[in-house]
């Protein structure tokens, strides 16, 4: 083994991302907005620089980028010349960088003819190639890589991959779904054990967004996530991995986060509240801590106010929850630095009654809620609870023929939580009516 070295893996940078809905921010003040607004514009791009950044501080030999570079297939101008430029800091510091395509910038959209600088090296598409990483004239690691010729790569990408026998450390680069993520597009489909199986010491994964360590040594096989959040569903840190190679070939991860802006979602309960100063009071302790926790990053915050409490019904009243969206605003995003902008707010709030003991009342609601618990009850094949939910459910019938396409029959557990929300709906029409009759 050569003398130990180090390399950083980052993937799906999506660079020039739209942020489509963002350019609707409404501030009274129009410095504000574009402060959000330009922060967004540019967050893979500093998301980017971060990465060249790290490069430099920690001196890698080189730097792996597993796919989806850019976030359209019609590669932005704009995107191409920062990355252009990124690879010319890092070829001043003669730093090679390994990079592959995937199913967003695949080799079959447009691009740009630009120069890029010999530390650059582009996998082909549709076949694997092969680098040497050299230092002080000695190959201390080689790097493999494919691209993406299209969008939609059904093929087994892993199988072929090759390790050259007498490569001393051995990277391969994939962007594909190793084991069917759900979540993403099943692009490149492979299997662990395959990976495992294949030889190589570390595999350099990309197009899951969500950082995974799918295997810890002999081989590696790492999800470094995106290096920049794009949307509510992508929360807390994102960024790339540190890789450490040590003279025995042992090998050290460090999760290095690269983003400016992070997306949160905060929930804030209303429980204990008697007014609604008490829960502006809350709210603005909570943004504060947000800020606190994420080392001054800006964070756009999904706002949902939970839990049961006297304020139920004042959150129901129109302009209320914009009232606090607004006031919210104003105290944590200004027209400079960093912010905590809270995107929007939900109210997921119940009243404050016990519905055990209305559940023993002679009332409508109460009957309701009997109705309602029978549903629930599933032991037993021929139990009232059975009969009352196949009810429920006969009724939905007519509505899933129609919209099949779109809304499949719920299972239990979705049905609890709808016979739950319906249970809640019934208290918030009724509960006033019923409290005029005591």
């Amino acid at each position: 083994m050569n003398a130990g070295f180090s390399f950083i893996h980052a993937a799906d940078l999506h660079l020039d991302s739209p942020f489509r809905g963002y350019d609707q921010i409404d501030f009274a003040d129009p410095d504000t907005r574009e402060n959000v607004l330009r922060q967004l514009r540019d967050c893979t791009f500093t998301a980017l620089d971060n990465i060249v950044r790290a490069c430099l501080l920690y001196r890698v030999d080189f730097l792996v980028l597993a796919g989806d570079i850019y976030d359209l297939t019609d590669r932005s101008l704009r995107a191409q010349l920062r990355f252009q430029s990124a690879m010319e800091r890092l070829a001043e510091a003669g730093i090679p960088v390994f990079v592959a395509h995937g199913n967003h910038d695949h080799d079959d959209g447009r691009r740009a003819a630009l120069t890029w600088p010999g530390n650059v090296y582009f996998f082909p598409a549709g076949e694997v190639a092969a680098w040497p990483v050299i230092r002080s004239e000695r190959e201390i690691a080689r790097v493999y890589g494919i691209s993406y010729p299209r969008r939609d790569v059904c093929e087994n990408y892993a199988a072929l991959f090759k390790r050259e026998p007498d490569a001393p450390f051995a990277v391969a680069v994939l962007h594909c779904n190793v084991g069917g993520d759900t979540e993403h597009a099943n692009y490149a489909p492979c299997h662990l054990q395959e990976l495992v199986q294949a030889g190589f010491d570390y595999w350099a994964l990309g197009h899951v967004h969500r950082r995974n360590l799918l295997y810890k040594q002999n081989p590696w096989i790492v999800y470094p996530g995106n290096t920049q959040g794009r949307h509510p569903r992508e929360t807390g840190a994102r960024g790339c991995y540190l890789v450490r190679v040590q003279d025995s070939g042992a090998t050290a991860l460090e999760f290095l986060p690269v983003d400016c802006v992070r997306w949160e979602h905060v929930q804030v309960p209303i429980d204990g509240l008697a007014t609604e100063q008490e829960l502006l009071d809350k709210i603005d302790e909570r943004l504060a801590l947000l800020r606190h926790q994420h080392g001054g990053r800006s964070v756009v915050a999904r706002l949902e106010l939970n839990g049961r409490g006297a304020l139920h019904r004042s959150l129901k009243h129109a302009g209320v929850l914009e009232g606090i969206l607004e006031e919210m605003r104003g105290r944590f995003a200004g027209p400079g630095g960093s912010f905590v902008w809270p995107e929007s707010i939900r109210c997921s709030t119940k009243l404050l009654v016990d519905k055990e003991q209305l559940r023993d009342s002679e009332t409508l609601l109460g009957d309701l809620l009997v109705i309602s618990r029978q549903a629930r009850e599933s032991s037993g094949t021929g139990g009232t609870g059975n009969n009352v939910r196949e009810l429920l459910r006969q009724a939905l019938a007519p509505l899933h023929h129609r919209m099949a396409r779109y809304i499949p029959l719920p299972g239990d557990e979705e049905f609890d939580a709808l016979l739950e929300a319906a249970e809640d709906l019934a208290l918030d029409l009724l509960w006033e009516h019923e409290e005029g009759n005591d």
